[in-house]
């Protein structure tokens, strides 16, 4: 299995991961014939599909949920949502279902390097990306020996940490091309709506609440609403900042493109001690794939291969499966262990293969 660019999509290839719009199937697991789609999936903004064929035979891609999880979850939040929209009413019982099986899953996953992307449209970004991060909060828990009830919070409160993004101008929450600043100042609200949103739900911990207000807060007093520092920002908010700006960078936006894993790691390493916990981000970089499986690299010798197993030890050297040579021609395909071929390293993912390295301004986060 790997990870391709619709635009790539050859007739041979057959769907290895469903694809959903709007919570409706597009296209099932194991459907051929994929290049005749890419029409109607950029229409829906989908931009990248997992895929089998003969190069990536065998390639396991390893979550640490169930597909079906991760589906139902963002089911279960958008009907939630969109409930709350007519009836001016939340209610949680679902989601709490949703979050204890995301916790069970978690705990029973093995201790993997983490390579799967979750591939969704830009008007579904708010649902996946609240699941997405609420899975990466609760990876960097596991790590911290989390209780249940303090799982439970971190859940909860991460699931529906962007619930005030609802309450935000459509037109504006995903305008094309940079926000004035007025506008900025705008979208910034959507923290405070939503704590104010979760407060009506008697149920929920003041401190699931705050993760609604506080995820844009940073260790240096850089982030908002409150400009808060270091001591004044709890453990949860500290988790929960690393995997929403983590899941934030590495998703395809209306105004900017997705980056690759290992530019978006780098930036949480780089930030690390000054925006983030040091000790929170390493402990999240080490749960996560640099170079994910399925993942097309460019090799310092030229030649160009698909990221096939991880080293552990080693994130930055892979086994990577050689498929093609220096001028784009398909090669009989053949592992190579970089752990051993240490003459040869990985020099471009694929993203930067395809596109200028990506800069990034902290507004857009």
């Amino acid at each position: 299995m790997r990870l391709v660019s619709i635009e790539m999509l050859q007739p041979e290839m057959k769907i290895a991961r469903a694809v959903y719009n709007q919570g409706t199937l597009v296209l099932p697991e194991g459907r051929g014939n994929v290049a005749k789609y890419i029409p109607n999936l950029r229409n829906m903004g989908i931009e990248y599909v997992y895929v089998e064929d003969d190069k990536s035979q065998g390639i396991e891609i390893p979550d640490a949920i169930a597909e079906r999880t991760r589906t139902s979850c963002k089911r279960i939040l958008q009907n939630t949502i969109e409930q709350f929209s007519f009836t001016d009413k939340l209610e949680t019982k679902e989601l709490e279902a949703c979050v204890n099986s995301v916790i069970t899953e978690i705990l029973n996953t093995p201790d993997i390097q983490v390579s799967l992307n979750d591939i969704a449209s830009n008007d579904e970004y708010t649902y996946t990306h609240s699941v997405s991060t609420m899975v990466y909060s609760l990876m960097i828990a596991r790590k911290l020996n989390y209780n249940k009830q303090k799982l439970t919070i971190l859940g909860m409160g991460t699931l529906l940490h962007d619930i005030g993004k609802m309450l935000i101008d459509r037109d504006i929450m995903f305008k094309e091309g940079d926000l004035t600043r007025q506008e900025y100042e705008y979208v910034k609200m959507h923290s405070l709506y939503g704590y104010q949103t979760l407060r009506r739900i008697a149920s929920l911990p003041e401190a699931a609440r705050l993760i609604a207000y506080m995820h844009h807060e940073r260790l240096d007093g850089s982030g908002y609403p409150q400009g808060l520092v270091a001591d004044e920002l709890n453990e949860y908010i500290r988790i929960v900042s690393i995997a929403d700006v983590y899941d934030a960078l590495t998703t395809d936006r209306c105004y900017r493109k997705k980056w690759p894993a290992n530019k978006a790691m780098d930036f949480l390493v780089e930030r690390s001690g000054k925006e983030f916990d040091p000790v929170l981000v390493g402990i999240f970089t080490q749960q996560l794939a640099v170079y994910p499986n399925g993942s097309l690299v460019r090799l310092s010798n030229g030649y160009y291969g698909i990221v096939s197993k991880q080293n552990r030890s080693m994130p930055l050297r892979p086994f990577v499966r050689v498929v093609q040579d220096p001028r784009g021609e398909d090669i009989i395909p053949y592992e190579l262990d970089l752990m051993k071929e240490l003459s040869v390293t990985i020099t471009e993912s694929e993203l930067e293969i395809n596109r200028n390295k990506p800069s990034v301004s902290p507004d857009e986060l």
